[in-house]
């Protein structure tokens, strides 16, 4: 083990006898690597970002719905490179939704992760909240109503209050970028037609869930939806064994699972025939 910042990083890139560099983190950092790498002729394994939607169809339980969301968004203080940052709905469930949804949110007790009652902790670090903060204080300039939560609890550490944002506008950097904090942005859709578009519009490709009770709409969605996992009525689960193909600014390769051997190796041919 090498420990360091990202001097020790780019040395351990840019050395010539490494010949494999995986990389989990930032996309900005992982484009970096890879054009590191790339320059003199070895290979990067990137799990990057993301921005993971997820998508409510009509005639789904808002309940259900809502509990899915609410442990997608504000698991480990929404700190999770799946975590649900993006929750398109159809309008005819919205309103038991949101209200469902801020209504966990509320009941979330936020406080010391080593105090067993806490349900939720702090961010990282000040810099961490700094984003999450203004990446919402964005999103209600340009019209988003706050539900719950927006804004930072007066305690010691990097608290933010689990938060429900309803109808938010589309080019928000809540939206688009990732925030990496315990944010449940909902956009109103009209149907599932829309809702697909809009969560295939996005930079990111980690994964994404839908909920429906229609096996043809889950069909579709795991079709057009372009992402390296895509779930459908559970938002923690993967493919088997984990294995998975990130697309666009959420990186490139197989990652988890049996098919990591196959990135982590390779084939020599050797033709021998006799003198």
């Amino acid at each position: 083990m090498v420990s360091g910042d990202g001097t020790t990083g780019q040395a351990l890139v840019e050395h010539e006898d490494v010949a494999l560099v995986a990389h989990v983190g930032s996309t900005a950092a992982g484009r970096r690597i890879a054009a590191a790498v790339g320059a003199r002729g070895a290979r990067a394994l990137l799990e990057n970002g993301g921005k993971d939607p997820i998508v409510v169809d009509a005639g789904v339980d808002p309940a259900e719905a809502a509990a899915q969301i609410a442990t997608g968004a504000f698991t480990n203080a929404g700190q999770l490179c799946t975590a649900v940052e993006r929750v398109y709905v159809v309008e005819e469930v919205a309103d038991a939704l949101v209200a469902e949804l801020a209504r966990r949110a509320e009941a979330l007790v936020v406080g010391d992760p080593a105090d067993p009652s806490t349900t939720m902790g702090p961010l990282v670090d000040d810099d961490q909240l700094a984003v999450v903060a203004a990446h919402v204080a964005e999103a209600v300039e340009a019209g988003a109503q706050v539900i719950t939560g927006g804004h930072r609890l007066e305690r010691d550490g990097s608290f933010y209050a689990p938060t429900v944002l309803d109808r938010c506008p589309e080019d928000v950097a809540l939206l688009r970028e990732e925030t990496f904090g315990p944010v449940a942005p909902v956009v109103r859709v009209a149907d599932f037609d829309e809702a697909l578009r809009r969560a295939s519009a996005s930079a990111y490709g980690l994964a994404a869930t839908v909920l429906t009770p229609r096996l043809d709409h889950a069909l579709r969605a795991a079709d057009v939806l372009e992402v390296g996992t895509v779930k459908v009525n559970a938002v923690f689960g993967g493919a088997p064994g984990g294995s998975a193909d990130p697309r666009r600014g959420s990186g490139g390769g197989a990652g988890y699972g049996p098919d990591l051997l196959d990135e982590m190796t390779v084939r020599k041919a050797v033709h021998l025939e006799g003198l």
